[in-house]
């Protein structure tokens, strides 16, 4: 087996574990290799050692939220290659406007989740290799 395939290429940041385990499943399901943590901190840690392709990221978390992440990958030029897709509740268009001016390639609303939408745009993000 080699490297690239035990590499994460979708990571999904969200506090509600139950709700994000689904998501990575359905992910699996299609393929691919898709990894749920549970706040900021996890997320930038795992960065470190297995960068994903894809970072499905919540914006509203206790502790480090999703814009803090954004802003830390987004300044780090070793992760310039990763898109990231802000995945949340919050459907206020100043955070979609602040997540997309931060680098954020997409903002979506859980609640107008669409996964057939989704999963079409994962896929393209995974085999998008242009830089951000």
């Amino acid at each position: 087996m080699s490297n690239e395939t035990l590499m994460t290429e979708i990571l999904i940041v969200d506090d509600n574990l139950d709700a994000c385990r689904p998501l990575a499943k359905l992910f699996s399901l299609q393929g691919h290799s898709a990894h749920c943590v549970d706040n900021g901190e996890a997320a930038l840690n795992l960065l470190e050692s297995d960068p994903p392709k894809v970072l499905l990221l919540d914006v509203m978390m206790p502790g480090m939220d999703g814009m803090e992440v954004l802003r830390r990958v987004r300044s780090d030029t070793r992760y310039r290659n990763i898109k990231i897709v802000m995945f949340s509740a919050v459907s206020d268009e100043m955070y979609r406007t602040e997540a997309l001016r931060k680098g954020a390639q997409d903002y979506i609303i859980k609640a107008n989740l669409d996964w057939p939408a989704l999963r079409e745009k994962v896929r393209q993000y995974l085999s998008d290799s242009q830089p951000v």
